[in-house]
This record gives structure tokens, sequence and C-alpha cells, in this order.
């Protein structure tokens, strides 16, 4: 967007709009001025206590909290261990309680505190009084505490309580699988008394915050409507001018349009503005491009807020015939379920570990996400945003549906959820049915109505199951006749690969520790369910069961601590290799998914999406293969390439990937031989943050002397952290394929954290990362 531009203004039927011609004003760089809004990050230096007290005790400012543990959110309320069973033992009461101090400066602005997901039940009280009884768990909740905060060296208190007992009236996972406590952010907003409002807070159908919508985008145009609520808490009128500003992924400004408004005391507004472009990137999973709206609201010609709204400009359209496409393209995604869940927190991990999970999946080949079976953090869906991973958005409910109370949880549920995401270009489903239940028809056809109120026009796609005529896209998994689908309604497969190979014993579901030939047998089930799936030329697009592990589930292609297995590779080779992404590992690849020992299988499969791979046994060519053919490759992508019958010989086994006749790509496999070291690395780049929320793991691994791991053999590692860093897995840890894994949090001192691992037998390793204050702004807590 470097070319010059001319704005030019037009009212036309009472709305204001922009258009962009591309000839006379230069883009300029452009930078949001500082405004009363302030957002403050509330995680750190709350107390935590499990169990029952008194509730008259515990919410007042006086009562005697020195002896609970001091915790920073994300908080788990206990430690899962791993392989945690389906229904973990951890229902309760968990209290929390934070004293705080604010400065005189916010004497006559809006001071409000937001929980972005509580589970299940949570009851607030501010300085002795009880604002909110807040039911559900995974979306956020907004409270105005102007009036009973005290500024200046007072101290104020918080105490919420979270009750995770079973209440079948609530949508959970299952209505059974439930962690408790304040596991994601927690947020103070403070904002001048004429501001925009919070989408959630606002409770207004398709309206509150700002909401952007796409009426016309097509090669030529793009056409981006606006809408901004603002809100007068003054007790006199006020003239409020907004600003609203379309920003580039460069900083650079590329139109701007205004209005005004006289706003009554105690009265709200919604303004409706219209930017026409005719020079525009668009967003799409392959060129995820983003802009910036950037609002601000003026009291006169006095700028008193500011808020910033993350967009992607695209269209999207679902039919039988045609699929699903974006920007008027074809667009079949290969995709997967993903359900939060984290080794030792359980829920409770930060925007760090989030964002790093949709990279890997992305890195993975993947292209979209269902959140199986709950809206998760928003900090997964901006990362699915920037990386242009697709998303379908679920509410709560998994085999379950109660009475008249449970269903309007779930009404509300599909509103705030609704809300809390329609900006997110990644999101282009809703799934507003409840997972594998016997819902009714009135449920499905309320859902319908609901979801296509708060979000108005024909960008708007509800995904459902067992009622294809009902739902604007269909969904069915692969075990329940998805690829028997002969309805006109556009179909999704939502899961597939593993529940058809073993209903209560999956051949799909492997560790790294079950070998080779267990995680070969995992990845040719995901071949040949993907390869059928493919065969179906109507289909929107497929979710595999799933990305990652989960509790006691090793169903993915990813392991809990985010190792990858085989299948996870074969994935990563039906990307495009003509594709290359900044910072992603992308393009061409060759992987071989055999160890290269004595008791590994003699036929070697070997994972690219190149067109031919050479097979070297110490540098010694074995064999050149084009990939193969059959009826589990024929509609595939890149199929693998497999080499048979290879004879053993210990050193080094090299796949080299070529495409038209030159080398880009290579892996190697070396025979291991006596573990001589520990080798540590981590899975983080850069540096940790030291905002005492970063978490990452450090993984121990059990090597020869030429680095290669040894796999079959089992230790006993003993992880030790020092510095800015906190254990938080157990310090003795067994070594699964060879490598055994910690979970370090870090502290709010920057520094240096230092892991050491020891095991009998080897020398002890040692390694440090660097760990850095992150900027945000903070006052006096105690």
């Amino acid at each position: 967007m470097n070319k010059l531009k001319h704005i030019k203004c037009i009212i036309l039927f009472g709305l204001l709009i922009v258009t962009t011609n591309l000839t006379l004003i230069k883009a300029e760089e452009w930078q949001p001025k500082a405004t009363n809004r302030q957002r403050i990050n509330f995680n750190a230096n709350w107390l935590f206590f499990r169990g029952v007290i008194r509730e008259n005790a515990a919410k007042h400012p006086s009562f005697k909290d020195i002896n609970w543990q001091a915790v920073h959110l994300p908080h788990s309320p206990l430690i899962t261990p791993l392989r945690h069973p389906w229904k973990p033992d951890n229902e309760g009461i968990n209290w929390y309680r934070k004293h705080f101090q604010l400065p005189e400066a916010h004497k006559g602005r809006k001071i409000f505190i937001e929980f972005e997901a509580a589970d299940q039940v949570a009851d607030v009280w501010i300085n002795g009084a009880h604002l909110v009884t807040h039911v559900g768990s995974y979306l956020p909740f907004t409270i105005d505490i102007t009036d009973y905060i005290k500024l200046g060296n007072h101290t104020n208190v918080i105490a919420v309580k979270v009750n995770n007992f079973t209440d079948k009236d609530i949508p959970v996972y299952g209505n059974w699988i439930s962690h408790g406590g304040l596991y994601r952010d927690v947020h103070l907003h403070i904002t001048d008394r004429l501001h925009i409002t919070d989408a959630v807070y606002a409770k207004k159908t398709a309206g509150g915050g700002v909401f952007v919508t796409y009426p016309l985008v097509n090669e030529s145009f793009a056409h981006i409507n606006i809408k901004t609520h603002v809100l007068n808490e003054y007790q006199q009128a006020k003239n409020c001018k907004i600003k609203t500003h379309l920003v580039d992924a460069n900083h650079r400004l590329v139109s701007t349009v205004e209005d005004q408004q006289i706003i009554n005391a105690g009265d709200d507004y919604t303004f409706d503005q219209l930017i026409q472009l005719t020079d525009f990137h668009l967003w799409y999973p392959n060129h995820p491009y983003l802009y910036k709206i950037q609002t601000k609201i003026f009291d006169d010609e006095v700028l008193v807020d500011h808020y910033q709204t993350i967009i992607g400009i695209r269209r999207i359209q679902f039919s039988h015939d045609g699929g699903l496409t974006i920007n008027g393209e074809r667009f079949m995604f290969m995709g997967t379920n993903r359900v939060q869940d984290y080794p030792y927190v359980a829920w409770a991990f930060p925007n760090s570990a989030q964002r790093r999970d949709a990279l890997h999946l992305k890195e993975g080949g993947f292209q979209y996400v269902r959140s199986s079976h709950n809206p998760q953090d928003p900090s997964f869906l901006d990362a699915c945003d920037e990386f242009g991973i697709l998303v379908m958005d679920c509410i709560p409910g998994f085999q379950y549906i109660g009475g008249p109370q449970f269903r309007e949880h779930s009404y509300q549920n599909i509103r705030e959820m609704i809300r809390r995401d329609r900006n997110h270009p990644s999101v282009i489903l809703w799934e507003l049915s409840l997972n594998e239940t016997d819902f009714d028809s009135s449920f499905a056809e309320k859902a319908m109505r609901i979801g296509h109120k708060e979000y108005p026009g024909d960008q708007c796609f509800i995904a459902g199951w067992k009622f294809p005529s009902i739902y604007d896209v269909f969904i069915r998994a692969s075990q329940h006749g998805a690829r028997d689908y002969s309805e006109n309604t556009p179909l999704v497969i939502s899961e597939y690969g593993h529940w058809d190979y073993g209903a209560g014993n999956s051949t799909s579901d492997v560790d790294r520790e079950d070998g080779e030939v267990a995680m070969l047998v995992q990845a040719q089930n995901h071949q040949e369910s993907l390869n059928l799936n493919r065969g179906l030329s109507f289909l929107c697009g497929d979710g595999l069961w799933v990305g990652i592990d989960f509790q006691c589930f090793p169903s993915g292609v990813i392991d809990y601590f985010r190792i990858p297995k085989f299948s996870y590779y074969f994935y990563q080779s039906q990307r495009d290799p003509h594709l290359i992404l900044k910072d992603i590992d992308s393009g061409p690849m060759v992987y071989i998914a055999n160890y290269w020992t004595e008791n590994s299988p003699r036929t070697v499969t070997v994972y690219s999406n190149c067109d031919r791979v050479n097979l070297y046994l110490n540098d010694q060519l074995i064999a050149s293969r084009e990939p193969d053919t059959g009826i589990f490759t024929d509609n595939l992508l890149h199929p693998p390439f497999t080499f048979h019958d290879i004879p053993f010989k210990p050193g080094e086994l090299k796949a080299i990937g070529y495409m038209d006749n030159e080398k880009v790509a290579s892996h190697s496999r070396r025979t291991p031989g006596q573990a001589e070291f520990i080798d540590l690395r981590f899975d983080l780049k850069g540096a940790a943050m030291a905002n005492g929320e970063n978490m990452f793991f450090v993984y121990a691994s059990v090597v020869d002397e030429s680095g290669t791991i040894v796999r079959d053999v089992q230790k006993e590692i003993l992880f030790g952290v020092t510095g800015s860093g906190i254990l938080i897995s157990p310090e003795r840890v067994e070594t699964e394929a060879g490598t055994a894994t910690a979970l370090i949090r870090t502290t709010t001192q920057s520094g240096q954290i230092v892991i050491k691992a020891k095991t009998e037998g080897l020398q002890e390793a040692v390694v440090s990362k660097n760990c850095i204050n992150s900027i945000s702004t903070s006052y006096l807590f105690r």
C-alpha cells in the first residue's frame, strides 16, 4: 500500500463512506496517541485457598489471608498428574483474593475488571460488596467496579469464589470435565466516561464494542463496515467525535473516516461507518494479511478514548457443490481438532504457549482447527489470525443436554461467543450444536436464529450436527458415516482417523514410547482416512481427531509435551512446497519415519512434498523413488515414498528431496550408539518473558557421542531450576523414547533461568535462558 492515495468522503443515506482512489495523497506512517484508556495485566499477586470457608468472612477486606498461597494467573487449583483420567477428582471451591491500590489520577474515570474465564461459577466481591455471580467456564465477563474502588493510598481487596462442583444446568465439556479456578487472564480497564464499550459487557444484539463486517469484497473493491458503540456516562451531553483509521501491516495509514454525534447524559450511540478500498490486501490462509482499525473518540476536540481492532479483509462462501470458497477461490481445508489442555496445569496455560500450539499446527500443514468442544483462549484465535489457520468456534457441550436452564445457558454462550470472536478473520464457522448429543430440532432452530441475529448478513455460517436441513453447514464424523453423506447442505467432516480404527482401543492412540511400528500404523490410519476424505469432491474440509494429545488420550500427531510423532510429518508433507512463509517452517520438506536401528523396520517410509526422493546409506545411493501410487494415495496432494527391503547397516541414512531435479530438502537418521550425554533444548525461541506466567518445556534427551537420541534407554532424569524460573513439573521424570520433559514457568524477575539435568551414569547437563522484563502497565499491588 505504498501508492498515492486520494481520500474522498461522501454522505449517503445517513452512512458515512470513505472511498480510496490511488492518485493523490501519500500514505503515512501512523502511530496511535495516548488516551485515558489503559489495559492493565491483573494476573500478579493473587492469594489462593482451596476449600470451604465462611463466605461472609472471606469476602471482607479485613479477612486474614496471610497464610494463603501466593499465585500468579493463569492458575490451576491442582497440579494434574500425567495421563490423568477422563474424570479427574478436582471438584471443589477455589478462593482468590488480591490487595491492590490505584492512583488518584483515575478519579473521574471508569474502572472495569475483566475475567477472560472462570471455571465454572464465579462470585466476585470488591471491598466486601458482592457485584456478580457469573455462570459458565469459557467466556469472559466484565464488572464495573468504579463506585466500589478507593483511590490513592487506600488498599482495595477483591475476593473471588470459583465453584466447579458438577452442575447439570451448566454446559461444560461433557458436563464432567472441569478443572476449576481462574485459568485465563484477568485485566483491569481504565477508560474515560465517554468510551467505546466492551462487546460482551454491553449485552447488545449485533452490537456493543466495535463490529467490523465486509458487505462487498471482490477483485476490485473492498467495503469495510465499522459499527462502534459509544457510551456517555457523564452527567451532561457530549459532542462525541469519532475518527476511524485503517492502518496496514506496515503501520501506514490507509484511510480515515470521521463522524460526530451529540450523545445525551447516560445514553449510548452506535456509529455506522463505511470504508471503500480499491487497492487492498486480502486475508487468506496462505497469506493472512492483517490490518488494524484504530478508533479514536473525542470529547469535542479532546481525545479521550482509543481502541484497536485487528481485522482481515476476506469473503467466504459455503455451498454443497462448490464447498468452501475464500475470496472466490476454492479451498478444501485440511485440519484438526484441538482440546485445550496442557501437562500438569490442565487449562491454565499462558498466551505464549497458546501461540506456540497454533504455530506447531501451522508448521505441521494444518489449515483449520475445530475448537473442541468449547470457546478457546483469545490468544489462540489471535495466533490463528496471524498464521492463517481457519477456525470453527464451538459452544460448550458434549454428549449431554439438560433442562430449560441448561438451554438458556447454551443460548447465552452463543451470544457471548459471537460477540467476543466476531472480528477474527480466522473464524469461518460457528458450531452452535452440542457435540454428539441427542438434542431436538427446537434447540437447533433457536441456535440458528440467535446466531444470525448476532452476526447479520451473508458472512455468518452456522455449523451443527444431527440436523442438516437446519444448519448452514453440516458436520459429521467419519465414524458416523460422513463419507456416505447425500444431503444438500455443505459438509465438514468434524472428526476422522481415530474411532474408525477401534472404538475403545484405537490403533490411532499411540505414544512415542510405543515405537516406530505403532507410530507408522497411526500414520497409515491417518493417510488412509485423509485420502478417502479427499475423494469427496464436494467436501469443504475435515478435522483430524486430534492434533495434540490431551489428558489420557494419546490420539494426537503431537504428544502431550508438543513433541511430534511420525504422523505429524505425514501431514506436514501435504503442505504446498512452493509456499514460503516468513518465520514459519514451510516450503519443501522430507522426513524419514524410521530411527535406523537394528530393530527398525526394513521398509523405510519417507514423507515429502517433493517430486522425487533419493535414499542414501553411508553416502551410497540405495534407491531413487517417485511418490507412491495406489488406493491409499490417489487423492493425496503428496503421497509418501516407500523404500522396501533396505538391508541394515549401521551408520547414516539420508533422504534428499528434489523438485525439478534440484535438491531442495534433506533429512538424516544415524544409528544410535551408547548413551553418553544429556542434551538439553527448549521449545521456546528467543528470550523468555519475566512476567510470572510465561511457560515452556525443556527437553532432556539421552544421546550418544554424536548427539543422536538413544531411544531404547530408559532413565530417570532429575531436573533442577534456579534463577528466574520455577519448575512446575516433578523433579524426577522418566524418559519416553529417550527424552524427559520439564515444564518451566518464569518469575517476575529478569535474569537467567538455569536448568540442570542429571541421571545415573551420565554427566550433568546445564543450559540457561535469558528472562527479560515485558513491557506492561502496572500499579502498586501487595
